[in-house]
């Protein structure tokens, strides 16, 4: 292999022709193809990472290319597949590296599969479920990952090893629904996206040169202030899936199921674990967000981007027009914050 390209790369402290070799022969996940998943896949594929896996249900969106920056204008109109068109415009970045992309949803029945045989998998997913699944996942596998998010001008990320703190330290569960923001309601800067995604790949690069140089415990970003924040995060003796070997969210009880129905555009989505929501109290969530709704005791009613959901008391959640899972679920984790 010629490893030329990396010259400037090649002359860092711990690095040289032997970390350049374990790049090399390194395979890493990247679960999401969004905001973080763009800018960590870019930058482990022009580092030389051997082998990199993109995994992402989702579909480009015109929205998308202020912060997702392998996209351009033309996925968004054809509605590309995230994980295919990411990985068409990085095989023409680094053609050294095998690219493997896969336009599935990450869920409770494949997420062992997909991140076996992979040295560490990046979290750029963007909602709770999907991150607690990824711990349950990796933790089951003895995989370690390295967690991101951002909202706002604010992010965090947090390096998840194999006997040390794990995601459920952080986040024991999903929020209640309406509980937290997602970037559909609450914004994102797209520089706070780069600066999160690129210490998760920084991190990622550093596992698999020099594990011992990797940072502890939790970093907060703050670019509206300026503020970088290390911050230390003991393991949860008490902690269900670290400490217990739970893995909740590897079964069918906490995940959704979505159901197209037929001839009339629409996906009904099937969330027991938010059962018996309250609709007053969202409705009035989601109206001090800016969004209009339409709510009674058996339904709360909204449009987003040109779709109506319709949310009701037993937890269903009705998608009118699409028939597309990936996109129902999308909206629904941007309304609930995810």
């Amino acid at each position: 292999m010629d490893h030329s390209r990396y010259a400037r790369q090649m002359v860092l402290p711990n690095m040289g022709q032997q970390g350049q070799d374990k790049l090399s022969a390194a395979h890493i996940a990247v679960v999401g193809c969004g905001a973080l998943g763009t800018v960590a896949a870019d930058l482990l594929v022009r580092s030389g990472v051997g082998g990199v896996t993109l995994i992402d249900r989702d579909v480009v969106e015109l929205t998308n290319l202020q912060r997702q920056t392998l996209f351009d204008e033309e996925d968004a109109r054809s509605r590309r597949p995230k994980a295919i068109a990411a990985a068409e415009k990085l095989r023409k970045v680094n053609s050294q590296v095998q690219l493997r992309a896969l336009a599935v949803d990450f869920t409770w029945h494949n997420a062992r599969d997909l991140v076996r045989w992979h040295d560490l998998v990046i979290d750029a997913t963007d909602n709770h479920l999907a991150r607690l699944t990824i711990n349950d996942a990796c933790l089951d596998e003895e995989i370690p990952f390295i967690y991101g998010g951002a909202l706002g001008y604010t992010g965090m990320t947090m390096n998840i090893l194999p006997g040390g703190p794990c995601y459920r330290c952080l986040i024991d569960d999903i929020p209640p629904a309406g509980a937290g923001d997602s970037c559909d309601v609450a914004g994102v800067l797209g520089a706070v996206t780069a600066v999160v995604a690129a210490n998760q790949a920084a991190e990622a690069i550093k596992f698999i040169v020099d594990p011992d140089a990797m940072r502890k415990g939790l970093l907060d970003i703050d670019l509206l202030r300026g503020t970088y924040r290390a911050l230390d995060l003991p393991r949860d003796l008490s902690c269900p899936a670290c400490v217990e070997g739970k893995r909740d969210f590897l079964t069918p009880e906490r995940h959704q199921e979505a159901l197209v129905i037929c001839g009339r555009n629409s996906v009904m989505l099937q969330n027991p674990t938010r059962g018996g929501l309250n609709l007053q109290d969202l409705a009035n969530v989601l109206l001090d967000r800016g969004h209009h709704c339409l709510v009674d005791r058996f339904r709360l009613r909204l449009m987003l981007e040109g779709y109506e959901l319709i949310l009701f008391a037993d937890g269903r959640t009705l998608v009118n027009g699409t028939e597309d899972p990936a996109v129902a679920k999308r909206l629904y984790s941007g309304i609930m914050g995810g």
